[in-house]
């Protein structure tokens, strides 16, 4: 079943009834739920030194101390991809911008939209979606094809939570610049690639007056590349249709963070982006508030299938425990966790001894941290 939904509600009780059960009263699948319960990447974008001019290129002294993100995998498996198309990306920034290049190898360089905020996915294309908040909610996403034509648009919510994308919005201030190592549109000859370089005002994503990050902000982020399987036909690309239904045959998804399911509309599933003036060996994330946030998430998965059953949300953490006995455990013993529920709406909370702040999810998915301190 195809998730990667653009315009409209996605359901998410219908999302789980197709990953999970093939009927009523059947286990969900331990491998589905599992990719759901890794902790996401993460990466550290370091200052910029010196000018950045944005041209496609990444020949600017910063750029060679910036490390590269891991190639893009599978969406939903994490499996390396395809070795002739190759994906990744790196960072930096400082006070205005966010500069990201993105290296993208293809044998056939493709596009065929030209016009500002059309559906870009609907090309090989470059994708990136960004969370300031964390929250899940309130989020951008940002796709470029290989003619620099680009969609930009916020999502107050997922699709999945009843959110509308608002393709009015507009990323102002934008610097982009492409580069292609090949011709475009062109079947007669064998192509290299193409790269995007990119400057992201912090203006441009400034929401009821947040501050531009600073050393050690944290944002949640993920990059997704999107292909499709083409054909030659009259001496131009064309993308490959089901020969019995004579529609488009599905995209392909290589994704930085695996998701764990094709929808890109998780933002829980996004990996993580700190911005700092170094390199750390260890990594920033904490060991312990990740795996409680998965935690969180497992219940909030299993609350929309138990309601996807019983027409309604559960009050019991013991009743959602039942419906995954099979499933993979995240040991859950040395952590608080509390369900408030009735049948329209719940929140889950959970903390961990010697920790000073609670997370919390809600039946929207909205997820927040309170600091226990104040």
């Amino acid at each position: 079943m195809y998730l990667r939904i653009k315009t409209g509600v996605l359901i998410f009780s219908a999302l789980f009834a197709s990953l999970f059960f093939k009927r009523v009263d059947a286990q969900i699948s331990k491998v589905d739920f599992e990719r759901l319960l890794q902790v996401p990447l993460q990466y550290t974008v370091l200052r910029t030194t010196g000018q950045m001019t944005i041209d496609g290129k990444d020949d600017e002294p910063d750029w060679s101390k910036a490390p590269w993100t891991e190639f893009f995998t599978d969406i939903k498996s994490g499996a390396d991809s395809n070795p002739l198309i190759k994906s990744h990306c790196k960072m930096l920034w400082d006070d205005d911008y966010l500069y990201l290049f993105v290296s993208l190898d293809e044998t056939n360089l493709w596009a065929s939209l030209t016009e500002h905020d059309s559906p870009v996915f609907q090309d090989n294309a470059f994708e990136m979606f960004i969370d300031p908040s964390g929250t899940n909610f309130n989020y951008f996403e940002f796709q470029i094809n290989a003619y620099g034509t680009v969609w930009d648009l916020f999502m107050p919510k997922p699709y999945r939570n009843g959110g509308k994308n608002l393709t009015s919005w507009d990323l102002k201030g934008l610097k982009k610049a492409v580069q292609l190592n090949g011709t475009i549109n062109n079947p007669n000859d064998t192509d290299q690639g193409w790269s995007i370089e990119l400057a992201v005002p912090f203006k441009s994503l400034n929401l009821s007056g947040d501050q531009p990050p600073g050393i050690g902000t944290t944002w949640r982020m993920n990059f997704s590349r999107v292909k499709w399987d083409i054909d030659t036909l009259n001496g131009s690309y064309h993308r490959r249709k089901d020969i019995n239904t004579g529609k488009p045959l599905p995209e392909h998804y290589n994704v930085w963070s695996p998701q764990g399911i094709v929808n890109l509309h998780c933002p829980e599933r996004w990996g993580y982006v700190q911005f700092s003036d170094q390199l750390s060996p260890k990594g920033f994330l904490s060991e312990k508030t990740e795996k409680l946030k998965l935690i969180l998430w497992k219940y909030y998965y299993l609350q929309q299938e138990f309601k996807r059953v019983n027409g309604k949300y559960s009050n019991n953490l013991k009743q959602l425990k039942k419906m995954y006995k099979d499933g993979p455990s995240l040991n859950e013993k040395d952590f608080e966790i509390k369900l408030y529920a009735d049948e329209y709406q719940f929140l889950i909370k959970g903390s961990y001894p010697g920790v000073d702040h609670l997370l919390s999810v809600d039946e929207e998915g909205e997820l927040n941290i309170d600091n226990l301190s104040k």
